[in-house]
């Protein structure tokens, strides 16, 4: 072979070998932007992830949070209310509405509910309503205690105003006597089914009359059971008697029954 050859055969061998390194530049190359491309991609659908992550437990923390709402009351006050189911009430309404109505309905001072300032300085005298009594016999309620009936069930309220004639002293209408309920203890209500709740009430009658400065007290200890009612709708031109009615019912509650609280429980 001549020098001329193996010159040739050198050249040939070069240009190859320059040929299969541009090759696997070339390879190299492409393959390293798809890397790149595809790494990308993979961390935009990461942070992609991440920030609608972040969105869902945003709106899954506030969709469990009650939407604030405002009511604005006739005297222009406005005031926070937040949703309830149509048979819950919360603990303070009701007993709220116990001690209101116990209160209404078993103070027994003789005179009537002042309506105008001047009944507040000089109140009249309670003439009582008749109402007819556990043994057939005609016996006297308050007016107050008639009033406060109105948030008994119907099914109820007949049969507790005659217990409260036969319990009712005849000195209240004639001025000589006084009745006072005084609570010692009102307890948290206990749910017993849906909308119905039992209250346990620890209290005194206090009686006074013109023997008895000190008073005659009388242990009234009672378990209260409340259920829920649809509030009735107050009308605008109402008043007197019917307001007053509208007034105890407008929590939404009514009391079906009262029975004397168990000893051991005291």
């Amino acid at each position: 072979m001549t020098i001329s050859d193996k010159h040739l055969n050198s050249r040939n061998v070069e240009r190859k070998r320059l040929r299969f390194l541009n090759s696997a530049s070339t390879r190299f190359s492409t393959g390293d932007t798809l890397a790149l491309f595809t790494v990308g991609t993979f961390g935009l659908h990461l942070i992609t992830f991440f920030v609608l992550f972040l969105l869902y437990s945003s709106y899954s923390q506030l969709s469990k949070k009650a939407p604030p709402s405002l009511v604005q009351l006739e005297t222009g006050k406005s005031i926070k209310v937040a949703p309830i189911g149509s048979l819950e009430r919360t603990p303070q309404v009701i007993l709220h509405f116990v001690s209101d109505t116990m209160t209404l309905m078993m103070n027994w001072s003789g005179t009537l509910p002042p309506t105008t300032v001047e009944e507040a300085t000089k109140p009249k005298p309670d003439p009582g309503i008749d109402v007819r009594s556990l043994n057939n016999g005609r016996g006297k309620v308050t007016f107050s205690a008639w009033q406060a009936s109105h948030a008994l069930s119907e099914d109820f309220r007949k049969e507790f105003l005659q217990i409260v004639a036969e319990i009712t002293p005849p000195g209240v209408f004639k001025g000589t006597t006084q009745v006072v309920l005084v609570p010692l203890s009102i307890q948290p209500p206990i749910k017993i089914a849906e909308g119905k709740w039992k209250v346990k009430m620890i209290a005194n009658l206090t009686i006074f009359d013109q023997r008895n400065n000190l008073g005659e007290v009388i242990p009234f200890n009672k378990e209260i059971f409340v259920q829920a009612v649809e509030a009735p709708e107050l009308p605008t031109t109402i008043d007197g008697l019917a307001a007053a009615i509208y007034q105890v019912r407008a929590s939404g509650l009514e009391i079906y029954a009262i029975r004397d609280l168990p000893q051991e429980n005291l």
